[in-house]
């Protein structure tokens, strides 16, 4: 069994397709399945030390608002948990988002928390109510820049 939720993540590629589509709701869509997919898999990967690192501080309030827009509360409690001690240890906060690795007790908090999530994972189950609503969504949705019949890979003649 994948440690990532392989169809969050093979939705999540094919949302990328979308975010520069012309419908503002479509994008939006896209946007909420790659954030779910990056979600998933940074945390599945590397805790949340590794999401807050890869995703900087610009993605730290979207990436709380899309876990309660696709009701995974359960997660966004523990995203409030792991913020909640950023906050705490703030001066260590901003050296672990400039260096990853930086030996702090805060990465020691958040690899403590990250482990306690894992164990529960409630986000595969929280996600999936969203994760068939945004991929009926983007199967009735011709790609953006490939022509009806056609294939992605194949070029249109």
């Amino acid at each position: 069994m994948d440690v990532y939720n392989r169809r969050l993540q093979d939705v999540g590629q094919l949302a990328e397709a979308f975010l520069e589509a012309p419908a503002p709701d479509l994008r939006d869509l896209a946007d909420l399945t790659v954030m779910a997919a990056s979600f998933d898999y940074q945390v599945k990967n590397g805790g949340f030390a590794q999401l807050f690192f890869n995703g900087g501080y610009d993605l730290l309030e979207p990436y709380e608002v899309m876990l309660h827009t696709v009701d995974a509360e359960r997660t966004a409690a523990f995203y409030v948990r792991a913020i909640t001690l950023c906050a705490d240890h703030a001066d260590d906060f901003h050296l672990v988002m400039a260096t990853f690795t930086h030996p702090c007790q805060l990465n020691i908090d958040l690899l403590m928390l990250s482990m306690e999530y894992l164990r529960e994972n409630h986000f595969d189950t929280e996600v999936a109510r969203f994760l068939e609503y945004a991929e009926a969504t983007f199967a009735n949705v011709p790609l953006p820049g490939v022509e009806p019949g056609t294939e992605p890979s194949e070029s249109p003649t």
